[in-house]
């Protein structure tokens, strides 16, 4: 099965359900972007640790090869937007 960016969207979804999730694959690199309030007072590695730990089946199995993650807090995303 070869996974783009809306089955890894629908995948990561049920692990954060109010999150907000955008995801884009070119082949099996992804860029995947997840706003959630369970980040708060998370340090970035362990943010990322988090989705990793959630895919990392995919990525043995080598349906993702790369992954480049944004894992950030509503009010972060906020002031990304303001920019």
């Amino acid at each position: 099965m070869s996974m783009n960016a809306d089955d890894l969207i629908d995948f990561l979804q049920p692990h954060f359900p109010d999150a907000f999730i955008q995801a884009a694959n070119q082949g099996n690199k992804f860029d995947v972007r997840v706003v959630d309030a369970s980040f708060e007072g998370k340090r970035s590695v362990q943010r990322q640790q988090s989705i990793y730990a959630l895919v990392n089946g995919f990525i043995a199995s080598g349906d993702i090869h790369a992954m480049n993650i944004q894992a950030l807090t509503p009010e972060e995303w906020e002031a990304q937007q303001a920019r």
